[in-house]
């Protein structure tokens, strides 16, 4: 079930695995393991990208939608 504050906290665990991810391949050009690092730079960014992309989808539902209409701004 979707409601107010479970859809800010996939949002912002969305910002923090993108966050994370970028600062990961920003470092991994300085690393001597850059390889493992990009990957799991790019797993991270990839994740938080599917996060995201999971929580707008769940709130098209139309049931959450009216429910996410009570949410104050």
């Amino acid at each position: 079930m979707l409601t107010c504050s479970s859809m800010r906290a996939a949002v912002i665990l969305s910002a923090v695995l993108m966050t994370v991810g970028i600062l990961l391949g920003v470092a991994a050009v300085a690393t001597p393991i850059a390889v493992p690092t990009s990957y799991l730079s790019l797993l991270l960014v990839l994740s938080g990208a599917a996060v995201l992309a999971a929580t707008f989808l769940a709130a098209l539902v139309p049931g959450v939608a009216r429910r996410l209409d009570e949410c104050r701004h």
